[in-house]
């Protein structure tokens, strides 16, 4: 009432008051007619449905709020000569921030020190490791996995994960859904109802009627038309589909998803992490099993991606005096010979020779998507190892079905695509954050638009799409930016997503016609008088009950635990991934 935007609680509480006040009254006169319990049971009931809803909203904004507090909010700074740690509000301009193996790199600025290797995946989505040295840029948010950075503040502080956390909350502060075409809905609802309830009892007074069958007609109007139901539809049916996705280990993190539209046109897909594992596997090897197994013992010293994949395939042999080259390679000794693993930049730092032969062999057995690791010893090159990162067994069959309803687009901010593209509608590759952000507008603009992404440069885009899923081993950004989150390696549990949101949906919209139906019904027979106080009471609480059954009905069928499958509250799937995924899109043309 006072700010002039009346909602379904006006009602609901114009309804428990009415029923209060008469019951109080009656109370004195006539102790049997009484309506004391309508009153009780429209505040329990609504109570516990909006408590639910509340709750879910809170706690995402909690979680969203503590982002930035949580990420590396501390720094070594250079300063007078000694290091000291501070908080990144009191950097300043020019100030040089020293960054050990192991930690994130806390804003942007350019390496005066040192040589690293860098994971910028967090970033830009890459999931290669990037060499960086002094006169080059490091973005803040990155993970200095080898060497020593001394890194200088710019003009301004600023960090890559700070802006991206503030795109994403101007992504999310325009909310909406269907829960807000409910109460725009009642500003005329509530109103009319009003008018009509009054206009009912001076109808009623005007053709003689006794001034208590004048107010109890009009009683029977205000609770005939209490919104319980319109209360309930969606909070309720929200619940169940929350719970259902904990038993299949899927994690809801957006309190209006089950409200948006239910339609999907467009799949947008990020490459790295989600369509690949975001880990690095040896593809193809050139060389003598003697010159690999010393590779392998070599490598076993550092903890790069690649240096990893390559340490796995072999054991039998052991390195000493190991020098690391960060981003280039490392340098070991395994019997008497000194060996090298690495970049074709480490072998010319080191003067070595690729042969030309070699070279000429390993281009026939790579592609744009894959590193080159020479393998050489005492000054020329022997081998080559190639590897890249592994894509997830099951993505082939996981996009066609997709791609069955509706048209499936790659989005990632690896330059290349190789493998990945031939199998999609459309492919953009190189996009920064910002752009995906940009990216997934234009789409829009073309039909609703699900993003299926991992990383925290992922997030933007997550928040910009109608429908926003973080899979696999997300980052927090990228998991607070999303509708839902999906942990694990099982690609196929998405069509389970699609599938339990699709569902969910149908089932508020069940609620709302329901509930629409029975108001159209049942006020005009109370303002005929033809509904008491008590008959509007139990068809009011017919009508609430009928929509608290349908929205805990199961939402999908029973699961069934296989093989890596695990025990319920965890389980990752249901027996037919996918198999009501029909539901969630607008058939593909």
């Amino acid at each position: 009432l006072r700010v002039g935007l009346p909602n379904m609680d006006l009602l609901l509480a114009l309804s428990i008051l009415a029923a209060y006040a008469y019951s109080t009254v009656q109370l004195f006169r006539d102790p049997l007619d009484l309506y004391f319990e309508v009153a009780g049971t429209l505040v329990a009931v609504v109570t516990i449905g909006r408590y639910l809803e509340r709750e879910a909203r809170l706690k995402a904004s909690q979680e969203l709020s503590g982002i930035l507090r949580a990420w590396s909010n501390r720094a070594c700074v250079l300063r007078e000569g000694r290091y000291l740690i501070c908080g990144l509000a009191e950097l300043v301009p020019g100030d040089r921030v020293f960054v050990r193996p192991g930690e994130a790199i806390p804003v942007d600025g350019e390496i005066v020190a040192g040589q690293g290797a860098i994971d910028e995946s967090l970033m830009t989505g890459e999931a290669f490791t990037a060499s960086r040295g002094v006169g080059e840029r490091a973005l803040g948010g990155g993970i200095l996995l080898e060497g020593n950075l001394e890194i200088e503040v710019g003009q301004r502080v600023e960090s890559r994960m700070v802006n991206l956390s503030r795109l994403l909350w101007n992504m999310q502060s325009a909310g909406g859904g269907m829960q807000g075409r409910v109460d725009r809905l009642a500003r005329g609802f509530v109103p009319a109802v009003m008018v009509l309830a009054m206009l009912v009892g001076l109808g009623l007074l005007a053709f003689g009627a006794s001034p208590e069958k004048a107010l109890l007609a009009s009683l029977a109007t205000l609770i005939v038309s209490c919104p319980c139901t319109f209360g309930l539809a969606i909070p309720l049916t929200a619940a169940t589909a929350v719970g259902t996705a904990l038993r299949r280990g899927i994690l809801v993190s957006s309190a209006d998803l089950f409200e948006k539209s239910p339609r999907i046109d467009i799949v947008v897909l990020d490459k790295t992490g989600t369509l690949s594992s975001g880990k690095m596997a040896v593809t193809n090897v050139v060389g003598s099993p003697g010159a690999i197994a010393r590779a392998a013992a070599v490598e076993r010293h550092s903890t790069h991606p690649v240096a990893r994949a390559i340490a796995d395939i072999d054991a039998t042999r052991t390195a000493s005096e190991v020098e690391l080259h960060p981003g280039r390679g490392a340098v070991g000794r395994v019997g008497k010979d000194r060996v090298a693993v690495g970049s074709r930049a480490l072998f010319a730092t080191l003067g070595w020779e690729i042969p030309a032969e070699l070279a000429a062999r390993i281009a026939d057995r790579r592609d744009g998507d894959s590193v080159v690791s020479w393998v050489g010893r005492n000054g020329c090159a022997e081998g080559a190892i190639v590897t890249r990162d592994r894509p997830r067994p099951e993505w082939i069959a996981v996009v066609a079905t997709l791609r069955r309803h509706c048209r499936v687009v790659l989005l990632t901010g690896a330059e290349h695509s190789d493998g990945y593209a031939e199998h999609v509608d459309e492919v953009h590759a190189g996009v920064p954050p910002e752009a995906k952000a940009a990216v997934i507008r234009r789409l829009r603009t073309e039909g609703r638009v699900a993003m299926i992404g991992d990383g925290s440069n992922d997030a933007p885009a997550l928040a910009a799409a109608d429908f926003g899923i973080a899979f696999g081993a997300p980052t927090q950004l990228a998991a607070e930016a999303a509708d839902m989150v999906i942990p694990g390696d099982r690609l196929d549990r998405v069509l389970d997503a699609f599938d339990l949101v699709g569902v969910a949906q149908r089932r508020i919209r069940q609620n709302l016609a329901w509930a629409l139906s029975y108001n159209a019904i049942a006020i005009p027979l109370a303002m005929t008088g033809y509904l008491s106080p008590l008959v509007a009471a139990v068809a009011m609480s017919a009508s609430s009950l009928l929509v608290v059954a349908n929205s805990t009905r199961a939402l999908l069928p029973a699961m069934k635990v296989g093989a890596g499958d695990t025990p319920t509250g965890q389980v990752a799937g249901i027996s037919k991934p996918g198999e009501m995924i029909a539901s969630q899109f607008r058939d593909n043309p």
